[in-house]
Order: structure tokens, then C-alpha cells, then sequence
């Protein structure tokens, strides 16, 4: 079973509505996981992604860096 998320500071950002960007190590710190090795799924199916749509952004992993971008 694989462990979930904590989204409140990643929400709390979302919640400003300015583009933002997060490295692995500030990912896992922020969320207590690491990111997910499927970028496809990160993008677009993950509880991440799932959250960012939610408040208009769209995610872009590139390497190790998870990119969230209000959407236009």
C-alpha cells in the first residue's frame, strides 16, 4: 500500500495563485514522500496533480523538480 501525501502547504501555496516550483528534497520535506517515479502519473493522475487541478494549475516534473504552473 503506498503512503499518501500531506497537502497543506502544498495547498496553502496553490491558495496564492502564483506559479511555484519545488525540488525533490523540498517536495518530500513538504509531503513526507518522495515524488512519484511515473512522471506521467505525477503530472496527471497523482493526488499532487489531482489537487493542483483542483485550483487551476497544471504540474511539470522536469528531473528532479516539480514545477506548478497557474493555468492560462
Amino acid at each position: 500500500m503506498s503512503r499518501h501525501p500531506k497537502l497543506e502547504g502544498i495547498k496553502k501555496r496553490l491558495a496564492k495563485g502564483k506559479d511555484f516550483q519545488m525540488t525533490r528534497t523540498q517536495y518530500i520535506q513538504s509531503t513526507g514522500i518522495d515524488i512519484p517515479q511515473d512522471k506521467s502519473y505525477t503530472e496527471r493522475r497523482s493526488a499532487i496533480a489531482k489537487v493542483a487541478n483542483e485550483n487551476g494549475y497544471e504540474v511539470e516534473v522536469i528531473e528532479e523538480i516539480i514545477k506548478f504552473r497557474k493555468k492560462r
